[in-house]
């Protein structure tokens, strides 16, 4: 029977630099597809394209932790690691990934947290998952 685990162990380097506040994490594997119908055609065709992949990084704000922030503003390819389990280091998704976007949000009942969105800039390698 397969493991399963649950989110609060994970761990998120972003540049070599780990997320110490980090609390949340999405990626997202995609197909291009390209729709290749034509005049007369009864029936939408679609051929597949090229991979992608992109996500989000979640973090409690810290003084520490403007990692995110910089990243978005940078605009330029860092390394990306998430490993789902911070006890096994050899299960983990990794790649090149552009960080688009960075935001900060907060209420009278909540700590300021931090979301920022990235792209994959390459291939994304899962490792370690059967």
């Amino acid at each position: 029977m397969a493991e399963k685990i649950h989110g609060i162990n994970g761990m998120i380097y972003i540049g070599g630099t780990l997320i110490s506040y980090a609390n949340a994490w999405s990626i997202t594997i995609s197909k291009a597809v390209a729709e290749v119908a034509a005049f007369g055609d009864t029936w939408q065709d679609r051929v597949i394209g090229l991979n992608d992949w992109n996500g989000t990084v979640g973090a409690w704000h810290d003084q520490d932790s403007k990692v995110l922030q910089n990243v978005a503003i940078a605009g330029t390819t860092y390394p990306l690691l998430i490993y789902p389990k911070r006890a096994d280091l050899t299960t983990y998704y990794s790649g090149n990934a552009v960080f688009t976007e960075a935001g900060s949000e907060a209420g009278m009942d909540s700590a300021v947290g931090m979301t920022c969105a990235f792209a994959g800039a390459g291939a994304l390698t899962p490792t370690g998952f059967t």
